[in-house]
Protein backbone atom coordinates (compact mmCIF):
# COMPACT_ATOMS: atom_id res chain seq x y z
CA UNK A 1 0.00 0.00 0.00
CA UNK A 2 2.00 3.22 -0.81
CA UNK A 3 -0.57 5.87 0.16
CA UNK A 4 0.27 6.14 3.90
CA UNK A 5 -2.69 8.64 4.87
CA UNK A 6 -4.94 5.41 3.31
CA UNK A 7 -3.10 2.89 5.48
CA UNK A 8 -3.47 4.87 8.79
CA UNK A 9 -7.22 5.55 7.95
CA UNK A 10 -7.26 1.79 7.55
CA UNK A 11 -5.33 1.02 10.66
CA UNK A 12 -7.19 3.53 12.45
CA UNK A 13 -10.85 1.55 11.51
CA UNK A 14 -9.63 -1.57 12.70
CA UNK A 15 -8.46 -0.34 16.02
CA UNK A 16 -12.20 1.17 16.03
CA UNK A 17 -13.41 -2.14 15.00
CA UNK A 18 -11.60 -3.83 17.86
CA UNK A 19 -12.31 -1.94 20.25
CA UNK A 20 -16.31 -1.54 19.57
CA UNK A 21 -17.49 -4.49 17.80
CA UNK A 22 -16.85 -6.91 21.18
CA UNK A 23 -18.65 -4.69 23.66
CA UNK A 24 -21.60 -4.85 21.15
CA UNK A 25 -21.32 -8.82 20.89
CA UNK A 26 -20.99 -9.03 24.55
CA UNK A 27 -22.33 -12.98 24.36
CA UNK A 28 -19.30 -13.81 22.43
CA UNK A 29 -17.68 -16.55 23.91
CA UNK A 30 -14.25 -16.35 25.15
CA UNK A 31 -12.44 -17.87 22.42
CA UNK A 32 -13.68 -15.78 19.91
CA UNK A 33 -13.23 -12.37 21.15
CA UNK A 34 -9.68 -13.20 21.74
CA UNK A 35 -9.45 -14.85 18.10
CA UNK A 36 -10.97 -11.59 17.08
CA UNK A 37 -8.08 -9.81 19.21
CA UNK A 38 -5.27 -11.38 17.75
CA UNK A 39 -6.81 -10.88 14.19
CA UNK A 40 -6.87 -7.09 14.71
CA UNK A 41 -2.87 -7.34 16.21
CA UNK A 42 -2.01 -9.18 12.70
CA UNK A 43 -3.50 -6.58 10.45
CA UNK A 44 -2.53 -3.95 12.48
CA UNK A 45 1.28 -4.90 12.04
CA UNK A 46 1.18 -5.42 8.71
CA UNK A 47 -0.17 -2.36 8.15
CA UNK A 48 2.39 -0.46 10.57
CA UNK A 49 5.48 -2.29 8.84
CA UNK A 50 4.23 0.04 5.34
CA UNK A 51 3.69 3.17 7.49
CA UNK A 52 6.17 2.93 10.00
CA UNK A 53 8.35 0.30 9.22
CA UNK A 54 9.05 -2.36 12.47
CA UNK A 55 6.51 -1.50 15.18
CA UNK A 56 8.92 -1.93 17.97
CA UNK A 57 11.70 0.37 16.52
CA UNK A 58 9.19 2.89 14.23
CA UNK A 59 10.20 5.80 12.22
CA UNK A 60 7.48 8.51 12.37
CA UNK A 61 7.05 11.01 9.59
CA UNK A 62 8.69 14.05 11.35
CA UNK A 63 7.98 16.42 8.77
CA UNK A 64 4.10 16.44 8.86
CA UNK A 65 3.46 17.49 13.05
CA UNK A 66 -0.10 15.93 12.27
CA UNK A 67 1.02 12.55 10.67
CA UNK A 68 3.42 12.13 13.05
CA UNK A 69 0.95 12.69 16.07
CA UNK A 70 -1.51 10.62 13.90
CA UNK A 71 0.96 7.71 13.79
CA UNK A 72 1.87 7.48 17.28
CA UNK A 73 -1.38 7.00 18.16
CA UNK A 74 -1.67 4.03 15.78
CA UNK A 75 1.36 2.82 17.12
CA UNK A 76 -0.40 3.48 21.33
CA UNK A 77 -3.35 1.47 19.28
CA UNK A 78 -1.08 -1.55 18.23
CA UNK A 79 0.46 -1.65 21.81
CA UNK A 80 -3.09 -1.86 23.22
CA UNK A 81 -4.06 -4.42 20.20
CA UNK A 82 -1.71 -6.87 21.58
CA UNK A 83 -2.34 -6.32 25.29
CA UNK A 84 -6.04 -7.30 24.85
CA UNK A 85 -4.78 -10.47 22.77
CA UNK A 86 -2.46 -10.98 25.14
CA UNK A 87 -4.91 -11.00 27.87
CA UNK A 88 -7.44 -13.33 26.02
CA UNK A 89 -5.27 -15.76 25.41
CA UNK A 90 -4.30 -16.13 29.45
CA UNK A 91 -7.89 -16.01 30.18
CA UNK A 92 -8.18 -19.33 27.83
CA UNK A 93 -5.69 -20.57 29.52
CA UNK A 94 -6.18 -19.42 33.03
CA UNK A 95 -10.24 -18.99 33.11
CA UNK A 96 -12.11 -21.59 31.51
CA UNK A 97 -15.42 -19.96 31.23
CA UNK A 98 -18.52 -21.19 33.77
CA UNK A 99 -15.86 -20.99 36.61
CA UNK A 100 -16.17 -19.98 40.14
CA UNK A 101 -15.87 -16.38 40.94
CA UNK A 102 -12.40 -16.60 42.80
CA UNK A 103 -10.99 -17.74 39.23
CA UNK A 104 -11.11 -14.39 38.47
CA UNK A 105 -8.80 -12.46 40.79
CA UNK A 106 -5.96 -14.44 38.87
CA UNK A 107 -6.84 -13.53 35.74
CA UNK A 108 -7.71 -9.77 36.31
CA UNK A 109 -4.36 -9.38 38.63
CA UNK A 110 -2.33 -11.04 35.11
CA UNK A 111 -4.38 -8.97 33.19
CA UNK A 112 -3.69 -5.32 35.54
CA UNK A 113 0.19 -6.48 34.91
CA UNK A 114 -0.16 -6.39 31.23
CA UNK A 115 -1.66 -3.55 30.81
CA UNK A 116 0.96 -1.51 33.49
CA UNK A 117 3.81 -3.26 31.58
CA UNK A 118 1.56 -2.13 28.44
CA UNK A 119 1.30 1.45 29.29
CA UNK A 120 4.97 1.70 30.02
CA UNK A 121 5.97 0.70 26.46
CA UNK A 122 3.46 3.12 24.49
CA UNK A 123 5.28 6.13 27.09
CA UNK A 124 8.54 4.31 26.22
CA UNK A 125 8.67 2.92 22.81
CA UNK A 126 5.97 5.78 21.16
CA UNK A 127 6.70 9.12 22.74
CA UNK A 128 10.43 8.39 23.65
CA UNK A 129 9.74 9.70 27.14
CA UNK A 130 12.78 7.76 29.79
CA UNK A 131 10.58 5.34 31.99
CA UNK A 132 13.83 4.81 34.27
CA UNK A 133 12.30 8.48 36.67
CA UNK A 134 8.84 6.80 36.37
CA UNK A 135 9.74 3.42 37.73
CA UNK A 136 12.14 5.28 40.44
CA UNK A 137 9.22 7.21 41.66
CA UNK A 138 6.68 4.56 40.79
CA UNK A 139 8.47 2.09 43.37
CA UNK A 140 8.60 4.56 45.95
CA UNK A 141 4.98 5.71 46.25
CA UNK A 142 4.27 1.59 45.66
CA UNK A 143 6.08 1.33 48.91
CA UNK A 144 4.53 3.96 50.63
CA UNK A 145 1.17 2.79 49.32
CA UNK A 146 1.69 -1.02 50.54
CA UNK A 147 2.87 0.00 54.35
CA UNK A 148 -0.53 1.84 54.28
CA UNK A 149 -2.52 -1.17 52.99
CA UNK A 150 -0.46 -3.79 54.52
CA UNK A 151 -3.98 -5.35 56.12
CA UNK A 152 -6.06 -5.05 52.77
CA UNK A 153 -2.99 -6.14 50.15
CA UNK A 154 -2.87 -9.24 52.49
CA UNK A 155 -6.19 -10.05 52.16
CA UNK A 156 -5.89 -9.74 48.34
CA UNK A 157 -3.08 -11.70 48.04
CA UNK A 158 -4.52 -14.48 50.19
CA UNK A 159 -7.47 -14.34 47.61
CA UNK A 160 -5.18 -14.90 45.42
CA UNK A 161 -4.02 -18.11 47.08
CA UNK A 162 -7.13 -19.40 47.18
CA UNK A 163 -8.13 -18.68 43.63
CA UNK A 164 -4.78 -20.93 42.65
CA UNK A 165 -5.46 -23.52 45.23
CA UNK A 166 -8.71 -23.95 44.79
CA UNK A 167 -9.68 -25.59 48.38
CA UNK A 168 -13.30 -24.51 48.09
CA UNK A 169 -15.79 -23.07 45.60
CA UNK A 170 -19.04 -21.23 45.88
CA UNK A 171 -22.13 -23.78 47.38
CA UNK A 172 -18.74 -26.06 49.00
CA UNK A 173 -19.56 -26.40 53.28
CA UNK A 174 -17.03 -25.68 54.96
CA UNK A 175 -15.77 -25.19 58.70
CA UNK A 176 -13.15 -22.72 59.43
CA UNK A 177 -11.39 -22.92 62.62
CA UNK A 178 -12.71 -20.76 65.37
CA UNK A 179 -16.35 -22.01 64.58
CA UNK A 180 -17.34 -20.85 61.40
CA UNK A 181 -19.20 -23.36 59.15
CA UNK A 182 -21.54 -23.28 56.71
CA UNK A 183 -21.76 -23.01 52.82
CA UNK A 184 -19.41 -20.51 50.73
CA UNK A 185 -21.84 -17.90 49.21
CA UNK A 186 -18.90 -15.64 47.38
CA UNK A 187 -14.89 -14.99 47.46
CA UNK A 188 -14.25 -11.55 46.23
CA UNK A 189 -10.82 -10.07 46.32
CA UNK A 190 -10.82 -9.32 50.12
CA UNK A 191 -12.95 -11.71 51.92
CA UNK A 192 -15.17 -15.12 51.45
CA UNK A 193 -18.89 -14.95 52.75
CA UNK A 194 -20.22 -17.90 54.38
CA UNK A 195 -24.12 -18.78 54.79
CA UNK A 196 -24.04 -19.99 58.55
CA UNK A 197 -26.56 -22.56 60.12
CA UNK A 198 -28.14 -19.75 61.76
CA UNK A 199 -28.62 -17.90 59.09
CA UNK A 200 -26.33 -15.15 59.23
CA UNK A 201 -23.78 -14.56 56.92
CA UNK A 202 -20.20 -14.66 58.18
CA UNK A 203 -17.47 -12.09 56.23
CA UNK A 204 -14.08 -14.10 56.83
CA UNK A 205 -10.86 -11.85 55.93
CA UNK A 206 -9.06 -13.73 52.82
CA UNK A 207 -5.96 -13.80 55.29
CA UNK A 208 -7.71 -15.41 58.12
CA UNK A 209 -8.93 -17.77 56.34
CA UNK A 210 -5.38 -18.74 54.53
CA UNK A 211 -4.08 -19.20 57.48
CA UNK A 212 -7.01 -21.13 59.44
CA UNK A 213 -7.44 -24.70 59.51
CA UNK A 214 -9.96 -25.36 56.84
CA UNK A 215 -12.38 -28.57 56.39
CA UNK A 216 -14.35 -28.68 53.19
CA UNK A 217 -16.92 -30.87 53.93
CA UNK A 218 -18.39 -31.44 50.48
CA UNK A 219 -15.02 -32.94 48.80
CA UNK A 220 -14.62 -35.62 47.69
CA UNK A 221 -18.34 -36.22 48.34
CA UNK A 222 -21.19 -34.38 50.49
CA UNK A 223 -21.33 -37.67 52.64
CA UNK A 224 -20.01 -36.55 56.65
CA UNK A 225 -19.37 -38.55 58.89
CA UNK A 226 -19.00 -37.76 62.90
CA UNK A 227 -18.38 -39.96 66.06
CA UNK A 228 -20.39 -40.33 69.81
CA UNK A 229 -18.36 -41.03 72.66
CA UNK A 230 -20.21 -43.33 75.42
CA UNK A 231 -18.42 -43.87 78.44
CA UNK A 232 -19.79 -47.23 80.13
CA UNK A 233 -20.02 -49.79 83.31
CA UNK A 234 -16.38 -51.22 83.44
CA UNK A 235 -18.02 -53.89 84.74
CA UNK A 236 -19.45 -55.43 81.84
CA UNK A 237 -16.99 -57.68 79.58
CA UNK A 238 -16.59 -55.20 76.04
CA UNK A 239 -17.30 -57.79 73.71
CA UNK A 240 -20.99 -57.38 75.43
CA UNK A 241 -20.97 -53.82 74.86
CA UNK A 242 -19.59 -54.10 71.35
CA UNK A 243 -21.98 -55.70 70.45
CA UNK A 244 -25.56 -53.76 71.99
CA UNK A 245 -23.62 -50.85 70.58
CA UNK A 246 -23.16 -52.38 67.65
CA UNK A 247 -26.87 -53.65 67.12
CA UNK A 248 -27.83 -49.97 68.16
CA UNK A 249 -26.12 -48.72 65.48
CA UNK A 250 -27.51 -51.19 63.07
CA UNK A 251 -31.10 -50.18 63.55
CA UNK A 252 -31.00 -46.73 62.32
CA UNK A 253 -32.43 -45.61 59.49
CA UNK A 254 -30.86 -42.15 58.76
CA UNK A 255 -27.39 -43.52 59.15
CA UNK A 256 -25.63 -44.72 55.98
CA UNK A 257 -25.29 -48.74 55.97
CA UNK A 258 -22.16 -48.26 53.63
CA UNK A 259 -19.74 -46.95 54.95
CA UNK A 260 -21.49 -49.53 57.29
CA UNK A 261 -20.72 -48.30 61.34
CA UNK A 262 -18.25 -49.25 63.41
CA UNK A 263 -17.69 -49.32 66.96
CA UNK A 264 -14.51 -49.17 68.70
CA UNK A 265 -13.54 -49.90 72.71
CA UNK A 266 -11.50 -46.30 72.67
CA UNK A 267 -10.23 -46.98 76.99
CA UNK A 268 -10.16 -49.32 79.62
CA UNK A 269 -10.87 -47.31 83.21
CA UNK A 270 -11.65 -48.34 86.71
CA UNK A 271 -15.01 -45.62 86.63
CA UNK A 272 -15.48 -46.19 83.09
CA UNK A 273 -14.84 -48.20 79.42
CA UNK A 274 -15.11 -45.31 76.70
CA UNK A 275 -16.61 -46.53 73.40
CA UNK A 276 -16.93 -44.71 70.08
CA UNK A 277 -19.88 -44.87 67.28
CA UNK A 278 -18.35 -43.88 64.34
CA UNK A 279 -20.84 -43.14 61.51
CA UNK A 280 -22.16 -41.68 58.21
CA UNK A 281 -24.93 -39.66 56.51
CA UNK A 282 -25.86 -38.27 53.69
CA UNK A 283 -25.62 -34.51 53.79
CA UNK A 284 -24.76 -32.59 57.12
CA UNK A 285 -28.13 -31.81 57.15
CA UNK A 286 -29.04 -34.90 58.58
CA UNK A 287 -26.48 -35.02 61.08
CA UNK A 288 -28.71 -33.60 63.65
CA UNK A 289 -31.38 -36.14 63.42
CA UNK A 290 -28.93 -39.11 63.00
CA UNK A 291 -27.32 -38.36 66.55
CA UNK A 292 -30.65 -38.13 68.21
CA UNK A 293 -31.55 -41.55 66.26
CA UNK A 294 -28.31 -43.19 67.29
CA UNK A 295 -28.67 -41.98 71.03
CA UNK A 296 -32.14 -43.63 71.10
CA UNK A 297 -31.43 -46.64 69.89
CA UNK A 298 -27.66 -46.83 72.29
CA UNK A 299 -30.19 -46.53 75.54
CA UNK A 300 -32.78 -48.76 74.26
CA UNK A 301 -30.06 -51.06 73.36
CA UNK A 302 -27.98 -50.95 76.33
CA UNK A 303 -30.90 -50.58 78.77
CA UNK A 304 -32.17 -54.02 76.98
CA UNK A 305 -29.55 -55.42 77.85
CA UNK A 306 -28.36 -55.02 80.89
CA UNK A 307 -26.01 -52.42 80.41
CA UNK A 308 -25.52 -49.53 82.82
CA UNK A 309 -23.64 -45.84 82.12
CA UNK A 310 -20.43 -45.22 83.90
CA UNK A 311 -20.67 -42.74 86.52
CA UNK A 312 -17.20 -40.58 86.91
CA UNK A 313 -15.03 -41.65 90.04
CA UNK A 314 -17.15 -44.18 90.79
CA UNK A 315 -16.15 -47.96 89.79
CA UNK A 316 -19.64 -49.19 91.63
CA UNK A 317 -22.24 -48.50 88.67
CA UNK A 318 -25.94 -49.71 90.07
CA UNK A 319 -27.12 -52.53 88.05
CA UNK A 320 -29.47 -52.46 85.03
CA UNK A 321 -32.20 -55.33 85.54
CA UNK A 322 -32.81 -57.36 81.91
CA UNK A 323 -36.62 -56.69 81.01
CA UNK A 324 -38.21 -60.19 81.39
CA UNK A 325 -40.46 -61.33 78.47
CA UNK A 326 -43.48 -59.89 80.46
CA UNK A 327 -42.13 -56.34 80.72
CA UNK A 328 -41.38 -56.72 77.02
CA UNK A 329 -45.01 -57.19 76.68
CA UNK A 330 -46.25 -54.65 78.95
CA UNK A 331 -43.74 -51.74 77.44
CA UNK A 332 -44.96 -53.46 73.50
CA UNK A 333 -46.99 -50.86 71.67
CA UNK A 334 -49.71 -53.73 70.44
CA UNK A 335 -49.69 -55.83 73.66
CA UNK A 336 -49.54 -53.24 76.13
CA UNK A 337 -53.57 -53.44 75.77
CA UNK A 338 -54.27 -56.41 77.12
CA UNK A 339 -54.42 -57.22 80.87
CA UNK A 340 -51.43 -57.33 82.96
CA UNK A 341 -52.78 -61.23 83.97
CA UNK A 342 -52.99 -62.17 80.43
CA UNK A 343 -49.85 -60.48 79.36
CA UNK A 344 -48.21 -62.88 82.26
CA UNK A 345 -50.00 -65.81 81.03
CA UNK A 346 -48.59 -65.29 77.65
CA UNK A 347 -45.45 -64.94 78.49
CA UNK A 348 -45.12 -67.91 80.15
CA UNK A 349 -45.61 -69.33 76.81
CA UNK A 350 -43.03 -67.88 75.20
CA UNK A 351 -39.88 -69.94 73.64
CA UNK A 352 -36.09 -68.42 73.35
CA UNK A 353 -35.03 -68.46 69.94
CA UNK A 354 -31.53 -67.01 68.79
CA UNK A 355 -30.54 -65.94 65.05
CA UNK A 356 -27.01 -64.90 63.09
CA UNK A 357 -26.75 -62.69 60.88
CA UNK A 358 -28.80 -62.82 57.97
CA UNK A 359 -30.96 -65.26 58.92
CA UNK A 360 -34.86 -65.08 58.21
CA UNK A 361 -37.17 -64.93 61.15
CA UNK A 362 -40.41 -64.53 59.03
CA UNK A 363 -41.10 -64.51 55.36
CA UNK A 364 -43.15 -62.31 53.32
CA UNK A 365 -45.75 -64.55 51.79
CA UNK A 366 -45.70 -67.13 54.02
CA UNK A 367 -48.32 -68.67 56.70
CA UNK A 368 -48.21 -67.16 60.16
CA UNK A 369 -46.89 -70.07 62.78
CA UNK A 370 -45.68 -67.33 65.64
CA UNK A 371 -45.31 -63.81 66.65
CA UNK A 372 -42.09 -63.01 68.16
CA UNK A 373 -40.75 -60.18 70.23
CA UNK A 374 -37.16 -58.80 69.89
CA UNK A 375 -34.96 -59.31 73.07
CA UNK A 376 -31.96 -58.02 71.85
CA UNK A 377 -30.18 -57.44 68.41
CA UNK A 378 -31.56 -55.85 65.55
CA UNK A 379 -33.84 -56.95 62.60
CA UNK A 380 -34.46 -55.35 59.45
CA UNK A 381 -38.06 -55.79 57.57
CA UNK A 382 -38.09 -55.61 54.05
CA UNK A 383 -41.02 -56.00 51.31
CA UNK A 384 -40.48 -57.58 47.90
CA UNK A 385 -40.90 -54.55 44.72
CA UNK A 386 -39.86 -54.98 41.11
CA UNK A 387 -36.36 -52.75 41.62
CA UNK A 388 -35.53 -55.71 44.73
CA UNK A 389 -36.32 -55.77 48.26
CA UNK A 390 -36.80 -52.01 50.08
CA UNK A 391 -36.24 -51.79 53.44
CA UNK A 392 -39.11 -50.31 56.05
CA UNK A 393 -38.37 -50.72 58.99
CA UNK A 394 -35.22 -51.71 61.44
CA UNK A 395 -36.72 -53.66 64.09
CA UNK A 396 -34.88 -53.18 68.18
CA UNK A 397 -35.86 -54.81 71.16
CA UNK A 398 -39.39 -54.59 72.51
CA UNK A 399 -40.61 -54.54 69.43
CA UNK A 400 -42.75 -57.66 68.17
CA UNK A 401 -43.91 -58.86 64.77
CA UNK A 402 -45.86 -61.38 62.98
CA UNK A 403 -49.15 -60.70 65.70
CA UNK A 404 -51.60 -59.47 63.44
CA UNK A 405 -50.76 -62.14 61.02
CA UNK A 406 -51.11 -64.81 63.39
CA UNK A 407 -54.33 -63.78 64.96
CA UNK A 408 -56.55 -62.71 62.12
CA UNK A 409 -54.59 -65.68 59.90
CA UNK A 410 -53.64 -63.26 57.09
CA UNK A 411 -49.91 -64.05 55.37
CA UNK A 412 -46.82 -62.10 56.40
CA UNK A 413 -46.58 -58.97 54.76
CA UNK A 414 -43.29 -58.76 55.04
CA UNK A 415 -39.84 -60.45 55.29
CA UNK A 416 -37.59 -60.33 58.77
CA UNK A 417 -34.22 -60.80 58.76
CA UNK A 418 -31.09 -60.53 61.30
CA UNK A 419 -28.72 -57.54 60.86
CA UNK A 420 -26.83 -58.75 63.68
CA UNK A 421 -26.91 -61.51 66.52
CA UNK A 422 -30.91 -61.70 67.19
CA UNK A 423 -32.33 -63.00 70.44
CA UNK A 424 -36.27 -63.24 70.58
CA UNK A 425 -38.61 -64.45 72.28
CA UNK A 426 -41.54 -66.84 69.77
CA UNK A 427 -45.24 -67.65 70.37
CA UNK A 428 -46.85 -70.25 68.23
CA UNK A 429 -50.24 -70.97 67.93
CA UNK A 430 -50.78 -74.20 70.10
CA UNK A 431 -49.06 -71.56 72.97
CA UNK A 432 -52.11 -68.70 72.18
CA UNK A 433 -54.11 -71.88 71.67
CA UNK A 434 -53.45 -73.21 75.54
CA UNK A 435 -53.27 -69.60 76.90
CA UNK A 436 -57.06 -69.22 75.47
CA UNK A 437 -57.99 -72.20 77.15
CA UNK A 438 -56.81 -71.56 80.61
CA UNK A 439 -58.21 -67.81 80.50
CA UNK A 440 -60.90 -67.47 77.98
CA UNK A 441 -60.95 -63.43 78.55
CA UNK A 442 -57.62 -63.53 76.95
CA UNK A 443 -59.69 -63.39 73.32
CA UNK A 444 -61.13 -60.58 74.06
CA UNK A 445 -57.55 -58.78 74.97
CA UNK A 446 -56.55 -60.85 71.50
CA UNK A 447 -59.59 -59.35 70.07
CA UNK A 448 -58.66 -55.40 71.31
CA UNK A 449 -54.99 -56.19 70.34
CA UNK A 450 -55.97 -57.02 66.66
CA UNK A 451 -58.62 -54.05 66.65
CA UNK A 452 -55.42 -51.61 67.28
CA UNK A 453 -53.18 -53.45 64.64
CA UNK A 454 -56.08 -53.02 61.80
CA UNK A 455 -55.96 -48.71 63.00
CA UNK A 456 -52.67 -48.82 62.15
CA UNK A 457 -53.09 -50.13 58.60
CA UNK A 458 -55.61 -48.05 58.33
CA UNK A 459 -53.21 -45.40 58.69
CA UNK A 460 -50.52 -46.48 55.98
CA UNK A 461 -53.05 -47.39 53.33
CA UNK A 462 -53.80 -44.66 50.56
CA UNK A 463 -57.28 -46.79 50.04
CA UNK A 464 -60.67 -45.79 49.05
CA UNK A 465 -63.10 -46.18 52.44
CA UNK A 466 -64.99 -48.78 50.73
CA UNK A 467 -61.50 -50.71 50.54
CA UNK A 468 -61.43 -50.14 54.50
CA UNK A 469 -64.28 -51.39 55.28
CA UNK A 470 -64.15 -54.74 53.04
CA UNK A 471 -60.88 -54.93 54.47
CA UNK A 472 -62.40 -54.44 58.52
CA UNK A 473 -65.14 -56.91 57.56
CA UNK A 474 -62.59 -59.34 56.58
CA UNK A 475 -60.50 -58.61 59.10
CA UNK A 476 -63.20 -58.86 61.60
CA UNK A 477 -63.99 -62.00 60.58
CA UNK A 478 -60.84 -64.09 60.33
CA UNK A 479 -60.46 -63.14 63.63
CA UNK A 480 -63.56 -64.56 65.03
CA UNK A 481 -62.77 -67.42 63.26
CA UNK A 482 -59.53 -67.82 64.89
CA UNK A 483 -60.69 -67.05 68.35
CA UNK A 484 -63.80 -69.79 68.15
CA UNK A 485 -60.89 -72.38 66.70
CA UNK A 486 -58.82 -71.79 69.73
CA UNK A 487 -61.44 -71.69 72.42
CA UNK A 488 -62.72 -75.23 70.49
CA UNK A 489 -59.55 -76.47 71.47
Amino acid sequence: MTDPLAALSLATSLIFAAALIPQARMNWPLWLRAGWSITIFVLLTLLLREIIGAPLRPHFDVTQPGTEFWEKLVEAGWWLMGARGAIGLMRLAVVLEHRPRETQIISDLVAGAIYIATALAIVDFVFAVPIGGLLATSGIIAIVLGLALQSTLADVFSGIAVGVERPYRAGDLIWVEGGIEGNVIQVTWRSTQIATGQNNIAIVPNSVIAKARLVNRSQPTTIRGDTVEIRLDASIPPERCLAALTAASRSCRVLLSSPIPEVTCASLQGDGCTYQVSFSVASSSQLAEARNELLTEIHRHLRHNGIGLAVAGSANVPLVPIPTPAQLLEQSDLFGVIEPAQRDLLAGHFNTIWLQPGETLIQEGSEPEALYVIASGAAEITVAEASGPRVVHRMSPGESLGAIGLITGANYAATATALTPVKAYRLDKGAIAAATKAQPELARGLEALAQRGQAALRQDTAAHEEDKRGQSEMLHSRLRSLIHLLQSR
